[in-house]
């Protein structure tokens, strides 16, 4: 099993695959994995890179430090990319660091109507959000629909989550 870092930095991956800003998130990332002992070129220069570092340089030194933790996320496809960055924003949900409005607005902004099917819920939980505009509130079934999302979602990004290459 992956240390919490390593699912971390591969949080990162998949939100710089969709285009999303991953800097902070990688760079966070790379630190705590040196902090639980892991180390390398690549997630030192990682650890230590700036927040506005150019958006191609991440990619390089994200995919060369997940390597050297062995793991390959090179064939994550755009839907795989949206479901572990779904993952990655309900486990903050759950935690209670992301408000549950925010992550239902991110994911109908990024993974949208069209997007990976096993997201649509949550997609769908910010429609049912815009009905409590300006009423305050939110859905009764708001949270159950987080918890949800994590059972279906969880089996289907184990691929990513494990050492050695994700494409079986």
């Amino acid at each position: 099993m992956l240390g919490t870092a390593t699912v971390a930095l591969i949080a990162a991956q998949a939100l710089w695959a969709i285009r999303q800003d991953a800097a902070a998130a990688a760079i966070a990332a790379a630190t705590d994995a040196l902090v639980e002992g892991l180390d390398g070129p690549a997630l030192r220069e990682l650890a230590g890179a700036s927040p506005n570092i150019n958006v191609f340089e991440l990619g390089v030194l994200m995919d060369d430090a997940l390597r050297e933790l062995g793991v390959a996320t090179g064939d994550m496809s755009k839907d795989d990319a949206q479901l572990v960055a779904a993952y990655h924003y309900a486990s903050q949900t759950i935690d209670g660091t992301l408000p549950l409005r925010e992550l239902a607005s991110w994911a109908h902004r990024i993974v949208g109507h069209e997007g990976h099917p096993i997201a649509q819920e949550l997609v769908e939980l910010d429609d049912a959000y815009d009905a409590y505009d300006g009423w305050g509130g939110q859905p009764d079934d708001a949270m159950q629909v987080v918890t949800n999302f994590m059972d279906v979602a969880g089996p289907e990004i184990q691929k990513w989550m494990r050492p050695g290459a994700a494409s079986q």
